[in-house]
């Protein structure tokens, strides 16, 4: 993360350093036949409409309306700008000529100064395109690379925590035939503890599982916290629509689920609540987790897990998603809204 920060600062410096190469070019193009203080204003005139141009088209028409599909509203914006910063360029040029050499008739004709103007200004436009859209490859490029790094640093987490993964399955096997004669109820717990460390082993490390597969390893890791609450859980959990070739990352839902055990519920409240709704809409998957709130304090320190969670769901979908917390009558909710 250092790097890119690093690799940020010295993205600004380039720009700083492209502007004033142009900013020097254009006043020693100007200084040839023109005094320095005209060429001077001249070339803050003109290099400031150039920065007007590229930054107004880079950053905001471009992502407000281009990437979004306006295409008509994107044409529209930019024909305005390049109409204002055209006239506005020309009408100061001929009044500053005026100022500056009132004794001498300007040659240029009004029409062939709108026209290279503008020819001017359409050729910056075209270049900030171009310019966005190498921002853009670059910045995916940057996100991959994270990415990578980040499903490396989880892979290389599961390798430390998969300890002779066969020789625990056996043994866990065996341990449940025994459970099963003595003790069906701890049978099934250990049933559900084989499950979860199967999926810990064949599931996780892959980039994509089936929603089926992650709600069964999500049901039996509230099965197990169940055990360890002195009262019944008020569990609310529904699923809705098909879901049957829905994919999604491992691990994506649960820290929504953990976090409930860990900073939502009381083991000495006879009335703990969990919440928990997975709908499959035409475009999106929508998940609903609430529970009530049994400590501002503990509720708080959720922060840390639910952002990096927030960090992870920016990898991997960049702004195509939403997660929204809220605080409300006593209830801690979270929503989750990614494409599927």
């Amino acid at each position: 993360m250092i790097k890119f920060l690093k690799w940020d600062i010295a993205s600004r410096q380039l720009h700083w350093i492209v502007w004033i190469v142009i900013t020097i070019l254009t006043l020693v193009s100007y200084l040839q036949t023109n005094n320095f203080l005209w060429t001077v204003i001249a070339t803050i005139v003109n290099v400031s409409a150039i920065i007007i141009i590229v930054y107004t088209n880079v950053y905001g028409l471009m992502p407000l309306f281009y990437e979004k599909n306006k295409k008509v509203t994107y044409v529209f914006f930019a024909l305005v700008l390049l109409f204002v910063i055209c006239i506005a360029r020309v009408e100061f040029r001929i009044y500053s000529f005026a100022v500056f050499y009132p004794n001498e008739p300007d040659t240029i004709p009004r029409l062939q100064l709108y026209a290279t103007t503008a020819v001017s200004c359409i050729i910056n436009f075209i270049f900030s395109i171009f310019f966005r859209f190498a921002l853009n490859y670059f910045k995916v490029r940057k996100e991959q690379k994270l990415l990578k790094e980040y499903t490396t640093k989880v892979e290389l987490d599961l390798l430390k925590a998969q300890v002779q993964p066969h020789f625990l399955f056996n043994t866990l096997n065996n341990i449940y035939y025994v459970a099963q004669k003595q003790s069906p109820e701890t049978a099934v717990l250990l049933e559900k503890l084989s499950n979860i460390m199967r999926y810990f082993v064949d599931e996780a490390p892959k980039n994509e599982v089936l929603l089926s597969i992650e709600i069964q390893f999500i049901s039996d890791y509230i099965d197990l916290e169940k055990m360890r609450i002195r009262h019944p859980l008020k569990l609310d959990f529904r699923i809705e629509g098909d879901i049957k070739l829905v994919k999604v990352s491992p691990m994506l839902i649960m820290p929504l689920v953990e976090n409930v055990f860990k900073h939502g519920i009381d083991k000495r409240n006879p009335s703990n609540l969990l919440v928990l709704h997975i709908v499959r809409h035409t475009e999106y998957l929508s998940v609903n987790v609430r529970n009530q709130i049994v400590s501002a304090k503990k509720q708080k320190q959720a922060g840390g897990g639910l952002q990096n969670l927030r960090n992870r769901l920016q990898l991997l979908y960049a702004d195509r998603f939403d997660l929204a917390i809220t605080e409300k009558d006593n209830c801690f909710t979270a929503n989750l809204n990614i494409p599927c």
